[in-house]
């Protein structure tokens, strides 16, 4: 009989808070040999949950084995082998390894390989990255199934945790289907739970996608455990309702302050911002001792974007300010930036390519800002001063021996006698 429960999670970072609805179940199926297939955090929270569920008495699974891609190269010189997420966890439970080929685009030429002949039950997906071809879904027993963060058909692709953020939805979801041979996230609906959005709290992409990950490994060894009985309900998708969460693109992060509204800016930093870090451009002049100016074009990346309720933006009621100035608000020490509504944007610490991250208040120093800037402008050279903020003049050599020489506690006729002669 399904037992069902509802509870309330609150985030280690107490930030988000969901509520969801899951379902247990006290009947049991004959014990599973079962392959995984997958590659990150997500994923690996699936597998552990296998894992702990094949140490148990009376256990669903006779046997849990691991396919993800080889070890990939990371570090500055790419010298360091790192496996994945699962397969560091493999490695730490005994669990046996398969990879996939080497930079392999499909899987239509690769087999798994099955021990001692015997074939495997069932195939297990969560988060691998690859198609399955129709025949490694034959070569199991019962087919394979996969645990998808979305209330399919809604959000069928690769991410749709960030989509579901970006559509600022009040509800979202985990299904277990089957895995469909012609096509993603098409398959026959096993098992869903619901989670509940619409909170104070608006989501991330990281706390979102750790709370999805534990209520998918719980929906997932519920339907491991009455699995013969989740086949013979299974539901077929309405293609109807079938919406897209196609892969994330790096230019996404790109901010255009003329056309985006500072919640869009905030709602884009919270899907997309732990994958690709939003951008802008920051144009710093600089007045060299012959006088000609010199222009360096920086990308910056923006890290906790917020919104503020206060702003001295706000402030000046008789200013507009163009989408893009920015200012330090010396109360919080976060800088401020315009957005195309009028309402501002805070943003904590700045980091330029192969540079560490920076705060605010620094920035606006080593920058040379003198009460506001303006991100993603072009600078035209012939208009550059000094005194302009974002403009640093190289001081003349005059002016360094006039420092050295008060310095040295010498008259200028002895220095030039000592050090010119």
């Amino acid at each position: 009989m399904t037992l069902l429960t509802h509870f309330t999670l609150l985030s280690f970072r107490s930030i988000p808070k969901f509520t969801c609805t899951r379902y247990y179940s006290s009947t049991t199926t004959r014990p599973l040999r079962i392959l995984f297939f997958g590659t990150d955090d997500f994923a690996s929270t699936h597998l552990k949950a296998l894992i702990k569920e094949k140490n148990h008495k009376n256990s669903c699974i006779a046997s849990l084995d691991l396919v993800c891609p080889p070890d990939s190269r990371t570090g500055r010189k790419l010298n360091t082998l790192t496996p994945s997420a699962t397969k560091g966890l493999a490695e730490l439970y005994n669990i046996p390894v398969q990879h996939t080929p080497a930079k392999a685009e499909s899987l239509d030429n690769w087999n798994i390989e099955n021990k001692n002949n015997i074939p495997y039950d069932l195939g297990v997906v969560v988060s691998f990255g690859y198609f399955i071809p129709p025949h490694i879904i034959d070569s199991f027993r019962y087919g394979a199934i996969n645990v998808h963060p979305s209330l399919l058909p809604k959000f069928r692709g690769a991410a749709p945790i960030q989509h579901t953020i970006l559509q600022g939805e009040n509800e979202t979801g985990v299904t277990v289907q089957e895995l469909d041979d012609k096509e993603f996230d098409a398959g026959r609906i096993l098992a869903q739970t619901k989670v509940d959005l619409s909170t104070d709290h608006a989501p991330t992409y990281k706390d979102l996608s750790l709370f999805l990950a534990n209520v998918g490994s719980d929906l997932l060894l519920d339907t491991l455990r009455n699995f013969e009985d989740r086949k013979k309900n299974a539901k077929t998708q309405d293609i109807s309702q079938a919406t897209k969460a196609p892969k994330i693109k790096k230019e996404w992060a790109n901010i255009d302050f003329d056309l985006m509204a500072s919640w869009q800016i905030e709602q884009l930093h919270r899907a997309i911002g732990e994958q690709y870090p939003l951008r802008v451009t920051f144009t710093f002049s600089r007045i060299k001792r012959s006088l000609k100016v010199k222009q360096n074009i920086t990308t910056l990346q923006l890290s906790h974007i917020h919104l503020p309720l206060d702003s001295p933006f706000y402030d000046d009621h008789h200013s507009t300010f163009p989408p893009g100035t920015f200012m330090l608000d010396k109360r919080t020490k976060t800088l401020h930036i315009m957005c195309a509504d009028g309402q501002v944007i805070g943003v904590t610490h700045l980091k330029a390519e192969n540079k560490n991250a920076i705060t605010a208040k620094d920035f606006i120093n080593g920058y040379e800002i003198r009460h506001t800037g303006q991100f993603n402008i072009n600078v035209d050279p012939s208009t550059v001063k000094p005194g302009q903020s974002g403009v640093r003049i190289t001081k003349r050599r005059e002016f360094y021996e006039k420092t050295i020489r008060k310095r040295l506690g010498i008259r200028k006729e002895v220095y030039n006698k000592i050090y010119k002669a």
